[in-house]
């Protein structure tokens, strides 16, 4: 198939002059930002008509809705808003910022957006008035040394230079709006705030790229240090080492492959050589082709519904995740359709905004699609979902790119089932019937990330329209969905921890891991180690799992199927003819586990009432189907079938037909016949 490519930068238009010097104002404002001229570059329109794409406007008018009830938040001489929601563990001063911070995002990328027309352009005008002013004097207060509102300097590893790095980026989004309104006095008094994190450490992660946009703000404005550019070039040079291929970089100690791929790597990296790029052309170009690779791979994320997999950490960012699309297409560097790009941003946004996802004040909510502060991580505050603000970054193409006028295509899970094997990040990720599912072989759960939650990570399969359950305490419990875990004589659990793809392909992976933890060592016997060799393989909705295992203690192994999310606790349960099934009789979705081989029990976790707290990331209530094999020692093989969906007629059982060593056949009433080949089959005895 030719695709064709589009240029992000469009052809110059004659501006009336009333326009032109309108955008000459703007463009004295700042000169780090010099392509926001191009949002004023509107056709020109029939009398009466608004020029501006209706889905321009959509983007817009959902942008100004986010803002609404955090304009009714606006206390006169604050520096915060009181968004209610749960307190994060980085202290009352982080929070504060971020409450700033984030929503000011949000406001920077609707303030920049073409002005209103029609019955409701004053209004509108008056509203970004207001916003404007409030960001502007809470940016005073806050940064004013000593004053009421102040938010203090930043410190050695602390969260204030992360909301530091993005309230940078805001300013440079919208400054003609933030920025230059401001008096010298004031803008010296933010500048050295923000100077306050040019000596302090930074957590070997993505947070090097806060440092980075801080010290080049300051320099774009006047306070350039002779350290400065040694301190870019170093944070650089460790974030550049943390690449593994095609734009896929591991989160430095986090040692995980997950969504920050995109909203921190490939999206900060970007903003880089969209702001400074010229001063290292080559490292700029560099990141944009990381860019142009990554964005291929990242997608086949997205299920037809607009949806992409929950999975790993931050997840209450939501539509935060289609953050770098905008951004290649203002750098032009992805060679993905326009029009297929909007139509995966505007469904991804529209999926998350038609969900209850907000809290009693109307603000965003922490959790997925409703408000569930449980699933928070340590570093979550009430304000954090705010960080969504960075999907709304095609704002920032002008309504004259291609973007906004392209015919749509279909999205990659609308043109058939198919996989995307992605190596540098461990991954597979799989459309079926419109839905994605990504396979887990090489993200693995660091030291660090168990304090977030394993089952962010520690799964095998995360698929849209069925999300996962959680397990709390976090740092100790491990869910039983779509998972292998072990249990202890003495109650203790664990599941997939560390992990290595060993082979990853467009029908099958396999990886290599352990059950088990060194911790607490106070004899051998804490030593727990199981040690496993996985293939999975897929045909339509179904799954595959054969688990090779060597258990150097006696245990219980369970592999739990899909979790089912339930939004009342009704659902019809079976188990018969070889098959744990659970339907729900609201959407018509089910989840089945056929157990084949080394299994002799089956039960099932679920919240089907308020006796238990809730644990499914989707909805209030679940049932999962697991298969148990109750005495596993030594070494032995778990094969199980599991699937989800709707349609009743794929989730009939298989049948086993064949199961002679490294060759098994199944064979399906409505998909016909499977034969998968591998060493990690074993020959199996006749049913």
């Amino acid at each position: 198939m030719c695709r064709l490519r589009y240029p992000a930068r469009t052809n110059p238009v004659l501006l009336p002059r009333r326009q032109f010097l309108k955008a000459t104002v703007i463009a004295s404002a700042s000169a780090a930002f010099p392509r926001s001229l191009a949002a004023l570059a509107v056709p020109a329109a029939a009398p009466g008509s608004d020029p501006v794409p209706a889905t321009y406007r959509h983007w817009q008018a959902q942008a100004r809705a986010l803002l609404t009830p955090l304009a009714q938040l606006f206390q006169p001489g604050a520096a915060a808003l009181p968004i209610h929601g749960p307190a994060s563990a980085n202290g009352v001063n982080a929070d504060r910022l971020e409450s700033y911070a984030r929503p000011l995002l949000l406001a920077a990328h609707y303030l920049q957006s073409v002005p209103e027309t029609g019955p409701d352009a004053a209004a509108a005008a008056a509203f970004r008035q207001q916003v404007a002013a409030w960001f502007r004097a809470g940016l005073v207060a806050g940064t004013t040394a000593g004053g009421p509102e102040a938010w203090g300097p930043d410190a050695n590893y602390h969260q204030l230079h992360v909301e530091m790095g993005l309230l940078c980026l805001a300013l440079q989004i919208a400054p003609a709006q933030l920025w230059a309104p401001l008096t010298a006095p004031e803008k010296a008094g933010v500048i050295r705030w923000l100077g306050s994190a040019r000596h302090t450490g930074y957590v070997d992660n993505n947070h090097y790229f806060m440092g980075i946009h801080v010290l080049e703000f300051l320099r774009a404005h006047g306070d350039a240090r002779p350290a400065d550019a040694a301190l870019v070039d170093t944070y650089f040079d460790r974030l550049e080492k943390l690449h593994r291929g095609n734009g896929w970089f591991q989160d430095g100690i986090n040692q995980s492959f997950d969504y920050y791929n995109a909203y921190a790597f490939n999206f900060y990296g970007l903003w880089w050589a969209h702001l400074h790029g010229r001063e290292n052309p080559a490292r700029a170009a560099r990141w944009r082709e990381w860019s142009r690779s990554f964005t291929r791979d990242y997608e086949h994320f997205f299920a037809a519904s607009g949806e992409h997999p929950a999975f790993g950490r931050s997840i209450t960012y939501r539509f935060n995740a289609i953050a770098p699309f905008g951004l290649a297409l203002l750098e032009d560097c992805t060679d993905i359709p326009p029009g297929r790009l909007r139509r995966l941003c505007t469904r991804n946004l529209d999926f998350f905004l038609r969900h209850p996802i907000y809290q009693d004040q109307g603000c965003l909510a922490v959790g997925w699609l409703d408000r569930f502060d449980a699933s928070a991580e340590l570093y979550t505050g009430a304000a954090s979902p705010y960080w969504a603000a960075k999907g709304l970054a095609p704002l920032l193409l002008p309504p004259t790119h291609a973007f906004w006028h392209a015919p749509e295509e279909p999205l990659a899970s609308e043109q058939g089932d198919h996989a995307r094997v992605i190596p540098a990040a461990g991954l597979v990720l799989r459309s079926t019937g419109s839905e994605v599912e990504l396979l887990n072989a090489g993200s693995q759960v660091s030291n660090t990330n168990l304090r977030y939650g394993a089952w962010k990570w520690s799964k095998t399969a995360y698929r849209t329209g069925a999300g996962f359950t959680c397990a709390f305490p976090a740092q100790t419990n491990w869910s039983a969905d779509s998972a292998l875990t072990l249990q202890l004589p003495d109650g203790r659990v664990y599941g997939r921890h560390s992990t290595v793809a060993t082979e990853l392909a467009e029908d099958h992976l396999t990886c290599s891991w352990a059950l088990g933890f060194a911790w607490p060592q106070t004899g051998p016997a804490d030593q727990t180690n199981v040690g496993v060799d996985t293939l999975v393989a897929w045909r339509a909705g179904w799954l595959l799992q054969v688990h090779r295992y060597d258990a150097w203690q006696p245990g219980t192994l369970r592999l739990g199927g899909y979790a089912l999310p339930l939004a009342l606790p009704d659902c019809t349960r079976a188990n018969s003819a070889g098959l744990v099934s659970a339907w729900d009789p609201a959407s018509g979705r089910g989840s089945v586990l056929q157990p084949l081989h080394g299994f002799s029990a089956t039960e099932w976790d679920a919240r089907l009432d308020e006796t238990r707290p809730r644990a499914h990331l989707a909805a209030p209530y679940h049932v999962t189907p697991v298969a148990v094999s109750p005495h596993a020692d030594g070494q032995g093989v778990l094969a199980a079938l599991t699937w989800t969906g709707r349609d009743r007629a794929e989730a009939a059982a298989w049948t086993l037909t064949a199961r002679t060593a490294g060759v098994w056949q199944l064979q399906h009433p409505v998909l016909g016949a499977w034969t998968i080949q591998h060493s990690l089959l074993p020959a199996l005895p006749a049913a």
